[in-house]
């Protein structure tokens, strides 16, 4: 019995590892894209394909330009995506007030033939910034961030956008959890 109680243990070590190891090589692997914009008319065009976990964060502060606001990134989704989840915060300062004052905000993806594909959902306002967010199923291909509205005075806005890899990444770490789980709870009743 003692020969299976140290096997039992390097099993469990192993088990351990191998769900530490797949959890690790998800993270390693995200990356984050910065798009800074200073002007209320711009498009960016990103390189490379964004993959499980990536996210893209657009950064928009204009100080000196008043009027319609259009902006849009192109991007790239790799094989294994599965959806995409957001959110967007922008300054609303008091209408007769100083400050920022973004208002009409949308924001959209559109896929490469200019269908809507994710549209923002408006969140609300709190402590003069109004929020939004997104999420939708959205498949690998190539796609267009969207953000329109009108900058009464300087504009700031802040966009985020994660890549959500396909439910068999998650499947791998449960199972690994299980594995332990099984293994710890054969453990205590040998």
């Amino acid at each position: 019995m003692a020969r299976f109680a140290g096997f039992r243990q390097a099993a469990l070590a192993l088990a351990l590892a191998a769900t530490w190891f797949a959890t690790m090589v998800g993270q390693a692997h995200a990356m984050t894209r910065e798009v800074d914009f200073n002007v209320l008319n711009a498009t960016a065009t990103l390189q490379g394909t964004f993959g499980s976990g990536d996210t893209l964060i657009v950064d928009t502060v204009v100080t000196q330009e008043t009027g319609a606001l259009s902006q849009s990134v192109t991007f790239t989704l790799g094989a294994g995506i599965t959806g995409l989840t957001g959110r967007a915060v922008w300054e609303i300062s008091t209408a007769a007030g100083p400050g920022p004052r973004l208002v009409g905000v949308n924001i959209d993806i559109f896929d490469a033939s200019n269908t809507l594909v994710i549209s923002d959902a408006f969140g609300g306002v709190l402590g003069g910034y109004a929020v939004s967010a997104f999420d939708g199923a959205i498949g690998p291909g190539t796609y267009h961030l969207v953000a329109n509205g009108t900058a009464v005075r300087d504009a700031v806005l802040n966009i985020s956008i994660s890549a959500v890899p396909e439910p068999r990444t998650y499947a791998l770490l449960l199972a690994g959890i299980g594995a332990v789980g099984l293994l710890a709870r054969r453990r205590r009743l040998g």
